[in-house]
């Protein structure tokens, strides 16, 4: 089975990692997040199955880039899928 992984802009700590993991909860379910703190990003792993959205993904790290000091998104180009 497939998943879709991809990397969050901006969010290289743990806390930043909290912040996307609670934003993407709601609308998906999150396999893993490993974070890279030299590149400042996190790569996201969501559940096999997941039909959502890069588009749904960026609409919910904008929101929970409030109040961070980051703009979260999805790295351009890293929306893949893999098994």
């Amino acid at each position: 089975m497939t998943s879709t992984v991809f990397e969050v802009e901006q969010a290289g700590c743990e806390s930043c990692a909290a912040r996307v993991r609670g934003a993407l909860d709601p609308i998906v379910a999150v396999a893993q997040i490993e974070i890279d703190e030299d590149r400042d990003t996190a790569a996201v792993r969501l559940a096999p199955g997941t039909d959502t959205t890069e588009e749904d993904v960026n609409r919910a790290l904008l929101e929970a880039s409030h109040g961070s000091g980051h703009t979260y998104r999805v790295k351009p180009g890293s929306w893949r899928l893999e098994r």
